[in-house]
């Protein structure tokens, strides 16, 4: 039976979308099928306008969510994780996402709510070439029937 893992990425913070790169690598390398779907301002994340934007900013309240208590620590998480990606030790997560599709193929799938696409006016175009269409969530559903869901 094939083991499959659905991840529902609902935000598009900072250290969230770093939680379903590092899952979604995780579920692949222990032979999962990985399908993540968009909604809200995850998909706003996927835009290629904003993208390239999300890890720049290290101001914790710029691209993350966290109790205000714990905003030095995401500023700390945040600084960190730019360091390491401009040293090579971590990839941003559009390329980190993008070597995943090319390396397991059709084992990573990438779709964008349509209610979503329409409330916030996105279109096809607008997202990263990563994303695979635009499906609704009983294609998702259907898809990782089964396996286990998370929400990021």
């Amino acid at each position: 039976m094939e083991r499959k893992l659905g991840i529902i990425v609902q935000s598009g913070a900072a250290n969230r979308l770093c939680c379903v790169v590092v899952y979604g690598a995780a579920a692949l390398a222990s032979g999962y099928k990985v399908v993540l779907h968009l909604v809200n301002e995850g998909l706003v994340a996927f835009r290629r306008d904003v993208a390239p934007r999300i890890w720049d900013d290290v101001d914790p309240n710029a691209w993350s969510i966290a109790p205000q208590g714990f905003a030095p620590h995401v500023g700390a998480f945040l600084q960190n994780l730019k360091e390491f990606i401009k040293s090579g030790q971590f990839k941003d997560w559009p390329a980190f996402l993008e070597e995943l599709k090319k390396q397991y193929g059709d084992r990573l799938k990438i779709y964008a709510c349509p209610l979503a696409a329409a409330t916030y006016g996105i279109r096809k175009e607008d997202l990263l070439d990563i994303v695979d269409d635009i499906k609704g969530a009983e294609t998702f559903l259907d898809e990782v029937y089964g396996g286990t869901v998370m929400v990021f």
